[in-house]
């Protein structure tokens, strides 16, 4: 009896290690490269995209990624105007912090960021900015890059790289968004 036990420990723990260590993620010891503005000194995320179109078209582009992309834009974008060309979203991005047996993921709540799309003749233009954690107040996550602050904690560096990764993947959608449509031709 005693050896049937063992091997179905054995076999258990071959079944189910692999399946635990999936859900791993890598804590990380150093900040992320996020850009700072030199001016506002805020973490700001901007690109300009040349692309064809003039800038009603990139508005439409952008305000039919927008309504796409978020799952409730009428509370998402704030802020939508053809004629200037601008369109302004307010949204959130979760982040975790692991627990001790460094698996499970416990939520460590919203950070929320301001997404700004400007569309102009033959260009668009993203800036992801204000990104910061709602407490009893706004808490900018600016003061997170200076880890001399008293409440700074380790945990911080995975908080970061969570936001950047979360950042940059939005980056990449909209630019994937606002690829023009494509055009089939039906040559039979």
């Amino acid at each position: 009896m005693r050896i049937e036990k063992k091997i179905l420990c054995i076999m258990l723990a071959v079944m189910v290690l692999p399946v635990a260590s999936m859900g791993q993620k890598t804590v990380y010891n150093s900040f992320p490269d996020m850009p700072v503005d030199e001016n506002t000194k805020l973490v700001t995320y901007q690109n300009v995209v040349t692309m064809k179109g003039n800038s009603g078209e990139l508005y439409d582009r952008a305000y039919k990624w927008a309504n796409k992309y978020y799952k409730n834009p009428t509370a998402v974008i704030l802020k939508h105007d053809k004629e200037k060309g601008i369109i302004e979203c307010v949204s959130n991005i979760p982040i975790y912090t692991l627990a001790k047996d460094g698996v499970t993921k416990t939520s460590a709540g919203y950070v929320y960021y301001t997404l700004t799309i400007e569309a102009r003749e033959g260009r668009y233009r993203y800036t992801i900015t204000n990104i910061h954690k709602r407490e009893q107040a706004q808490f900018p996550i600016e003061k997170w890059l200076d880890a001399s602050r008293p409440e700074w904690t380790v945990v911080r560096y995975d908080h970061l790289h969570q936001i950047d990764e979360a950042v940059r993947k939005l980056m990449k959608d909209i630019d994937e968004g606002m690829l023009p449509p494509k055009v089939i031709v039906d040559e039979w």
